[in-house]
């Protein structure tokens, strides 16, 4: 009870507005570009310099940034920072409004090390370029270790041998006014500071403007992680104050995995979820986006759910990836649901899948067709709508790694609270749009970046049928000629692949009855694209 008083306290004296019990303004972004519903592509945002740009998940966050007063200071986490358009435009703003900047990234993977050698080199290079125009420069990179998550038991063994350890997988940023220890505003979601999430995958960010008690949920949280388990990789570090909070109804609510519970164990997920599934009403509705399900309880919460509540609705919609169950070890959990739905004589839940034809190619390390999975232009949200009422969002999938490795967060949204509900219909527009998009009969035009999802007996087909085609030889080497923006004609083909005219248009014909390829003109020269 004292800690839920202080936390209104401190809501009322920093909020800077009236009515501080409930939110004042929240606002979700979407990618690939503003996201694929009508209202939420059509969406623009305005600069301190007069310009106006779309509502991208990348202009949404340059767009926070440039409405910070000078002396201003932020705090940002995430997974994987590959978008240096933001990262310049975080450095210049960091130099022209003096601002304070910690960043913190995960340095678990391997994959990642350049990446981060990188951004230090940047921050570098705008460190020495301020000190040379007179200008102040307060700017520390930081990164979670694997010592620090083996430290606290965020490891596992593999059957070969292998050791793994779990990522420091959120992607949230914390802002403060000149002076002010508690901050104001934050952000949180899906995506990644990367190009990929901002123009190609379906991802989300979620802003909270003026809202001190969601972000010092937030502020704990980054100094958790910042204290315990980061290493300075430019700057001086410094540790981050460590104040506990809690959150304020009427305000979002954040799970974070990094938590301690008790002395032993740390907070959990998966139960928050489970209670909200089992929330489905006897005529209500369950809509769940998700990048990946492997976590066997959860699945089993919307069996349950399902055949309790025949009169509800329940959709499910995933990415590409998973439709291939193959491998046991991968524990895809879609296609396993259907089946157990069908075996129970469960029939209100269906299932769609994010396709790409063009995600299909020839791997040289397997020396045979696989699907290549970035290529599939990820489904990447991890997201639940409960009734239409209630929404889980965040950086967690639905999966045991997230569960026991990684640290991970979820966001509880209420359409009982001020702005909720307008944050739960644009993703429902979102969903709403993902799921209509149907593969289409015929393509006559290249449709790059086009939803298109496909039910489970569908996809199976497909994916074995694509990955025949490209059994061929021939067949693999005119799909690699064009690659995703390609426009080349038959004569480019030839040259490029080093194939007879007879072998290449052979190939075209089979890659077009598969519809990997589209014939089209382009200024009157005729030639093939992608045709997704």
């Amino acid at each position: 009870m004292k800690r839920f008083l202080i936390a209104m306290m401190v809501c009322c004296l920093f909020s800077f507005a009236p009515g501080c019990v409930f939110a004042e303004s929240v606002d979700i972004y979407f990618g690939p570009e503003g996201g694929f519903s009508r209202d939420n592509h059509s969406r623009v945002l305005r600069f301190s310099d007069g310009s106006t740009k779309p509502a991208t998940l990348a202009n949404a966050l340059m767009h926070r940034i440039d409405q910070l007063e000078t002396g201003s200071t932020v705090k940002i986490a995430m997974y994987s920072m590959s978008d240096y358009q933001t990262l310049d435009f975080l450095l210049k703003a960091a130099a022209d409004k003096q601002l304070n900047c910690k960043l913190l990234l995960c340095g678990v993977s391997t994959w990642s090390a350049s990446s981060r050698e990188r951004i230090a080199k940047t921050i570098e290079k705008a460190d020495l370029a301020a000190k040379e125009a007179g200008k102040s420069f307060d700017f520390q990179l930081a990164a979670v270790t694997a010592e620090a998550m083996k430290r606290n038991g965020r490891e596992h063994t593999l059957e070969d041998g292998t050791v793994i350890f779990g990522t420091m997988h959120e992607k949230f940023g914390i802002f403060y006014r000149p002076g002010n220890p508690v901050p104001h505003s934050c952000f949180n979601g899906s995506a990644n500071i990367s190009t990929t999430s901002d123009k190609v995958y379906a991802e989300n960010r979620v802003f909270f403007n003026e809202q001190p008690a969601v972000a010092r949920q937030f502020a704990e949280e980054f100094a958790r992680l910042w204290n315990e388990y980061s290493e300075i990789v430019y700057g001086k570090w410094l540790p981050e104050k460590y104040i506990e909070t809690s959150h304020v109804p009427g305000y979002v609510k954040i799970v974070f995995n990094s938590e301690p519970a008790d002395e032993l164990q740390l907070t959990r997920i998966d139960g928050e979820l489970i209670n909200l599934v089992h929330r489905v009403e006897a005529s209500g509705s369950l809509d769940l986006a998700m990048f990946s399900l492997t976590r066997l309880e959860l699945a089993e919460a919307i069996l349950k759910s399902a055949e309790r509540n025949p009169g509800a609705r329940f959709r499910l919609m995933l990415d590409h990836a998973q439709l291939d169950d193959e491998d046991p070890l991968q524990s895809k959990l879609g296609p396993w649901l259907e089946q157990k739905a069908a075996e129970l004589g469960i029939k209100n839940i269906q299932v769609r899948y994010r396709f790409r034809r063009n995600a299909y190619g020839f791997s040289s390390e397997d020396k045979k067709p696989i699907l290549i999975s970035y290529l599939s232009l990820f489904l990447h949200h991890k997201n639940i709508i409960v009734n239409d009422k209630e929404m889980a969002i965040g950086s967690y999938n639905w999966s045991n790694s997230a569960e026991f490795l990684n640290f991970e967060n979820v966001m509880f949204f209420n359409a009982f609270y001020k702005d909720h509900q307008k944050v739960i219909s644009s993703f429902k527009s979102e969903f709403e749009t993902l799921w209509n998009s149907r593969m289409p009969a015929e393509i006559t035009r290249p449709c790059k970046g086009m939803p298109q999802t496909v039910t489970l007996a569908e996809g199976k087909a497909l994916h074995k049928q694509l990955l025949k085609t490209l059994e061929k030889e021939q067949n693999h080497k005119v799909l690699a000629a064009l690659d995703r923006e390609a426009f080349k004609t038959v004569a480019q083909i030839i040259a490029d692949t080093g194939l007879s005219e007879q072998s290449v248009r052979q190939s075209i014909r089979a890659l077009e009855a598969n519809k990997f390829l589209v014939k089209w003109t382009k200024d009157d020269v005729e030639g093939y694209s992608q045709a997704d």
